[in-house]
């Protein structure tokens, strides 16, 4: 139907929806929005005036009455019938309010970050445009600000808000000397004028002070005249300190657990405490010496409790409980005490046997069937002790030999074949492959 009084303008914000009524068939809720061909997508049902059939639909964004919007959809509680009429006015939300007047644009109708570098013509920023405190960190984008977009004497202290201008919101070398009224100089810091000269400034790179640097207040928090009352006092003066080409320690020097005394260009030497144990640890190449001049160097188990005692030019003594038991002497050693050489136990055994003479003093066997001892590899020149050799309750059971085993007479010794006989052959090795056996000493009494 026609309008009623004037229609509603198809520019701005204010737009015709096209006429979606050829599409109701009865059965369809969902019709895509456009204006002039061109797809709307309005934020809420409250942004459309749809009428169908002349009569004003409810919006109603949950779609229970009326209509509801979905995306670029109009969405109808119910299907419009076929040839049922359709009329809409999409309502937008954006509001053109013209050009801002000089000086009425502060900082409350600037949004955050919106002041970027392309929305300022260069030269154009001067103090007639800007209200007192409207120029804010938040309301520039960093480095916006830059030479060109600045008027000469434009920026005046009255124009910004106090701490507003850091160093991310203004391009390097952007503030130049033109750019400066005469009133900024008040805000410079006491010392540091508009006269001041580049050769009286030290560069960021470094240089040489020409005079003294004085304080009334704090260097980096710490007040310099409680430090230097601190310094030259008598107890932590400069000259207690130990330098670092080395000096006389007068005091202890206390490390945590954990913390490590390193020694070496690759830490060879540490030692430290690691809270349960006491640990010299030496990771580096070659040996590690204990030494002492002539006097001895001693190990103890425990505080006071000679352990290993070691001379300069004489004896190396071993303890147990502070009691010596084993001495080196200029002719040999001394034993305190017995030596006991360990004895193989291996049980039953039958068939090849090849005792270790590298692990074992003395072998016990139990024989279970004949047994051959097979040459060893691990003899050691001047070894000797003994083979028992105990028949099982069978008995016969016979004994042969290989040919690095040599027994009186090149015989291999005779053994008792009596059920359960205890047999006892002597050996001492006089060279590399050469085990001289001794006559066996037969038939002990049973010893289990």
């Amino acid at each position: 139907m026609a309008y009623i009084g004037n229609s509603p303008a198809n520019v701005g914000n204010y737009q015709i929806v096209d006429d979606i009524s050829s599409s109701f068939n009865g059965s369809t809720t969902s019709f895509a929005l456009a204006s002039g061909s061109i797809t709307i997508t309005p934020a809420k049902s409250g942004q459309l005036l749809v009428g169908v059939n002349g009569v004003m639909q409810e919006p109603d964004d949950t779609g229970t009455n009326g209509f509801k919007v979905s995306g670029s959809n109009v969405v109808f509680s119910s299907a419009p019938a076929s040839g049922d009429t359709f009329w809409a006015v999409y309502q937008g939300q954006n509001v053109d309010i013209g050009t801002p007047s000089a000086g009425t644009v502060d900082t409350t109708q600037l949004a955050d970050g919106a002041v970027t570098a392309a929305k300022i013509a260069d030269g154009t920023v001067v103090a007639a445009e800007i209200a007192t405190n409207a120029v804010t960190t938040v309301k520039i984008n960093a480095d916006a600000v830059t030479g060109a977009k600045i008027a000469d004497d434009a920026i005046d202290s009255e124009h910004y808000a106090a701490g507003s201008i850091d160093t991310a919101h203004i391009a390097d070398d952007a503030v130049t000397a033109d750019k400066l009224a005469n009133s900024i100089n008040t805000d410079i810091a006491t010392g540091v004028t508009a006269g001041t000269t580049a050769s009286a400034a030290l560069p960021k790179a470094g240089g040489a002070m020409t005079g003294a640097i004085t304080t009334n207040s704090t260097f980096d928090g710490v007040d310099i005249a409680t430090r230097d009352g601190i310094l030259t006092s008598t107890t932590t003066t400069a000259g207690a300190a130990l330098p670092k080409a080395g000096g006389t320690m007068t005091g202890h020097v206390d490390f945590g657990d954990d913390n490590q005394i390193r020694m070496g260009g690759s830490q060879d030497l540490i030692i430290k405490h690691d809270g349960s144990n006491s640990v010299i640890a030496d990771n580096g190449t070659g040996d590690l010496y204990l030494t002492s001049n002539l006097a001895a160097v001693r190990i103890e188990g425990k505080q006071g409790e000679d352990g290993i005692v070691v001379t300069g030019d004489g004896s190396v003594e071993l303890y147990e409980n502070d009691v010596k038991k084993f001495e080196t002497t200029a002719n040999g050693v001394t034993v305190t005490g017995t030596a006991v050489a360990t004895t193989s136990t291996a049980g039953s055994q039958t068939g090849s046997v090849t005792l270790d003479f590298a692990t074992n003093q003395n072998f016990v066997l139990t024989m279970t069937g004949n047994v051959t001892l097979a040459n060893p590899s691990t003899e050691q020149v001047g070894q000797s002790g003994f083979i028992t050799l105990i028949q099982d309750g069978t008995g016969s059971r016979t004994l042969a030999v290989g040919d690095q085993y040599f027994g009186a007479g090149g015989e291999v010794p005779t053994i008792s074949t009596d059920a359960n006989a205890i047999d006892v052959i002597p050996y001492i090795v006089i060279a590399a492959g050469k085990i001289l056996l001794g006559a066996a000493q037969l038939a002990f009494a049973d010893a289990s």
